[in-house]
């Protein structure tokens, strides 16, 4: 109980902070009639993020209520696609990469936010809305793993024997997170990306006994109640954990280094409340809602004024360039050669 009141009274804290921040009418924000009265907002965020983008939203258009629809990203295209001739929604929230190439430009209207400019990531292509960085990393259960007697380290430790049935991965046909392991894995685990030593290393990974979910957040979620030792996760969403009271797990950045990928925010085609969308995606890519959500969701904004020291540098990492040009064009092709290995190898 003690736990959950000091994480409520945290967060009021870092939301009254932003709200403060806010005091003065930021230089995106727009009349608020012209904004209108609701927007309907498709997101892979959970509830934590959506209140922090509630807190600035409301800020500066108490009027404009947001009516949120969670799911994971393959859910919600799918969703865009069967009501594409009638629009039901009018912006997608999180879960849109660099590597998507034009796999979604048909769910999107293309947009220029006010502060495009003011970005470290842009998608030039002006569909994608860039709000912060994505870098990937393993999520340890201490206990489970000082009870084993392993050390996780990184990707090749993950190939201990006695860890046959205690890894938990995301799904990388279902989910944003999964493909960026994925795709991750294959850019560090070879001598090259997508080589054969890589997709060896990814065929000994599934043998092992991995599961495999098409819940992002089952993956943390069930490392830390002790059902799984290890999962594939991501920094941001683990470093929450850490830093909100889960205090039986860590957040292990792979040896064999890392990988970034920008991720954004888009305006769904046909957006039935076009303003209030244009409006959202100029506030995704502001300082005051990326500031906001580094202190309560422990995220990296792209914004160039963003500044948040709670993480090592792309040097203490070692972050790898990734060609994001590549991995859309062969998405489809990487993602098949992924089922085949799991319908051969995988869990039954």
């Amino acid at each position: 109980m003690k736990k959950l009141i000091t994480l409520v009274l945290a967060l009021a804290l870092v939301l009254g902070l932003s709200a403060t921040a806010l005091a003065e009418r930021p230089a995106w924000a727009r009349d608020a009639e012209e904004v209108g009265d609701s927007i309907v907002v498709y997101t892979t965020m959970d509830d934590g993020q959506q209140a922090v983008v509630e807190d600035i939203w409301y800020g500066v258009y108490p009027d404009c209520q947001i009516e949120w629809i969670k799911d994971s990203l393959g859910t919600l295209i799918s969703r865009v696609r069967n009501e594409s001739a009638n629009p039901q929604a009018d912006v997608i929230c999180g879960g849109l990469f660099q590597t998507d190439g034009d796999a979604y430009w048909d769910c999107f209207e293309q947009y220029t936010p006010v502060n495009y400019d003011e970005q470290t990531v842009v998608d030039e292509n002006h569909y994608y809305a860039m709000q912060d960085t994505q870098y990937m990393c393993l999520i340890v259960n201490t206990e489970l793993e000082e009870k084993l007697g392993v050390t996780i380290d990184g990707y090749a430790s993950l190939l201990n024997p006695e860890l046959s049935g205690k890894i938990i991965i995301a799904d990388p046909t279902a989910t944003s997170s999964g493909f960026r392991q994925f795709h991750t894995i294959l850019a560090l685990m070879g001598d090259e990306f997508g080589d054969e030593k890589a997709w060896g290393y990814l065929t000994d990974l599934v043998k092992n006994g991995v599961v495999n979910t098409t819940s992002s957040s089952e993956v943390y979620k069930q490392v830390i109640a002790g059902e799984y030792l290890v999962g594939l996760s991501y920094e941001s969403i683990v470093q929450y954990q850490v830093e909100n009271g889960a205090e039986n797990i860590r957040l292990c950045y792979p040896v064999e280094g890392n990988t970034g990928c920008a991720n954004g925010s888009a305006m769904i085609k046909g957006a039935p409340h076009h303003s209030a969308a244009e409006a959202f995606l100029d506030m995704c890519g502001s300082n005051e809602l990326q500031s906001a959500r580094a202190e309560a969701n422990c995220a990296r904004g792209t914004n160039k004024e963003f500044s948040y020291s709670a993480y090592p540098s792309d040097e203490e990492i070692g972050i790898k360039p990734l060609d994001y040009a590549y991995i859309a064009e062969h998405k489809e092709e990487l993602l098949n050669q992924w089922v085949e290995l799991w319908s051969t190898y995988g869990a039954k």
